[in-house]
């Protein structure tokens, strides 16, 4: 791979044409099953993250009013920065949601280029050169950067205003203090446990200043920029929420429900199976913990050793949320990259010579590295299947309903998918919690012209709202997926 240079060997390395190839492998692999829906793996998530992005499209572009479709459900409103992007997009080309997973894939590709800086000022370039290319085929980070899902946002943001803020306390200019600022901001904005991401920024800080670092009036003002904006839009959606909805607010139940730190399963689930295999594909994992190892005189490096176990941090205190969802650790890929970039590169400078295919260990590591992209292949395989079952009972619905009539969904859990795919808002209920007859009609009320039941038998589930719905409304038909009613108002 890498080997020691001579004065003419080190002229001629040129550090562009190896990251445009990494930006072309990259790209070649996100675009990897770019035109299939949003029924992939975690449809759940990129369906109800695209019902956003819909209704800015269909029913205003007010971005201090983000609609869910399924009335009586509570979704916790990010800030809706990337989702209003594809809004626009559709304003500009048609409602095509392929342009959510391209927004999606366009962030990521910026997020490889600040990876890049990022290697290059804390290690060299051949060190960030390795890291961009781990960033670009791990299986996570390919799978998330192309999903209908702002986790590539919030990366782009996380990785950028590291090293804009390093940049700012490195110039002092106001430009680099603006952008930092504004990059920070968005990072918080559009994810808010990328909280965690304040204890680099704080590193940094302390690297600079030392013990003058609570006599810095710009950085006060920093800290007000990046934290005042965050706690306004969140503590206005949480209001919205509480006067609409009731209820409680998502990101304090995070820090509830400890217990399952408990359980074996919690930490072999989080630090096995996900970290170990899923972030960085068995063999890039013991890369980082070498990589992280390696000694360095330059202190402002632990930058990155903070930002790592700010993340693992956050895996602990968010424990319930982490557990359930396997996105919440992808913010660990970036960082993770760059220390086994940095072992692989200084391994291969101090191994590769006239006689390297006579070593063992150079043949290891080559073989290891060589798994990581056939790895991808095999776990990006299986994620980019899905079943076209809710696209047509979609068409179904938006075929049996007009513009602007409500639904009533009956599923085994909330989806958004019908609500999406069916182009309508309403009412969710699951099949475990029977619908009074008395509750449908007060839906009917409001507007509910269709009742649908997925994969569930109306007739044995709950006999009185069966009676009820072939007495006062028109049965339309009955499969081994689907049950449809239009509701009749009086």
């Amino acid at each position: 791979m890498f080997s020691p240079t001579s004065d003419s060997q080190t002229k001629s390395f040129n550090p562009s044409k190896f990251l445009f190839g990494i930006f072309f492998i990259a790209l070649a692999f996100r675009l990897w099953g770019v035109t299939n829906p949003l029924l992939d793996f975690h449809g759940w998530r990129q369906t109800l993250t695209a019902t956003f992005a819909y209704n800015f499209y269909v029913d205003g572009m007010n971005f201090f009013n983000p609609r869910p479709s399924m009335i009586n459900s509570i979704f916790h409103f990010e800030f809706p920065l990337y989702t209003y992007l594809v809004a626009l997009l559709y304003k500009v080309f048609g409602f095509h949601e392929i342009l959510g997973r391209i927004v999606a894939i366009g962030f990521s590709m910026g997020s490889i280029w600040f990876l890049y800086l990022l290697g290059k000022r804390y290690f060299d370039k051949k060190t960030a050169l390795v890291a961009c290319g781990f960033y670009a085929v791990l299986p996570f980070s390919v799978y998330y950067s192309r999903t209908f899902m702002p986790e590539s946002t919030m990366l782009f943001f996380s990785i950028s205003m590291v090293y804009m803020f390093a940049r700012w306390l490195d110039t002092g200019k106001w430009s680099h203090f603006l952008l930092a600022s504004l990059l920070a901001t968005l990072a918080f904005l559009v994810k808010l446990p990328t909280l965690y991401m304040g204890g680099p920024l704080l590193l940094l800080a302390w690297s600079k200043y030392r013990g003058q670092i609570f006599y810095q009036p710009l950085l006060y003002i920093f800290v007000a920029l990046i934290l005042a904006p965050p706690a306004l839009w969140y503590s206005y959606i949480a209001r919205l929420q509480f006067e609409t909805y009731g209820g409680g607010n998502l990101w304090l139940d995070m820090l509830k429900d400890w217990e399952v730190l408990l359980t074996l399963r919690y930490w072999k689930l989080i630090f096995w199976t996900r970290l170990v295999e899923k972030m960085f594909a068995f063999t890039v994992f013991p890369f980082l913990i070498m990589g992280m190892r390696a000694p360095s005189s330059n202190k402002e490096r632990y930058v990155l050793h903070t930002w790592f176990f700010c993340v693992c941090a956050y895996f602990i205190i968010a424990a319930k949320y982490n557990f359930i969802h396997e996105y919440y650790q992808v913010p660990i890929i970036p960082v993770g990259c760059l220390f086994a970039g940095k072992f692989i590169s200084d391994f291969y400078t101090q191994n590769i010579s006239k006689e390297w295919h006579k070593s063992s260990k150079v043949w290891v590591v080559l073989i290891m590295i060589i798994f990581i992209p056939l790895h991808s292949v095999y776990k990006l395989k299986g994620r980019l299947n899905y079943n076209d079952t809710y696209l047509n009972i979609g068409a179904e619905i938006r075929n049996n309903t007009k513009q602007g009539d409500l639904i009533i969904a009956n599923q085994d859990l909330l989806k958004p998918h019908l609500f999406y795919y069916g182009q309508r808002k309403g009412w969710g209920t699951t099949l475990d919690k029977k619908l009074s007859p008395e509750t449908l009609t007060e839906y009917v009320e409001k507007g509910a012209r269709l009742y649908i039941m997925v994969e569930g038998n109306l007739e044995e589930t709950d006999p009185e709202l069966y009676e009820f719905l072939n007495s006062r409304h028109q049965f339309l038909r009955k499969d081994d997926k689907t049950t449809l009613y239009k509701l009749l108002p009086r």
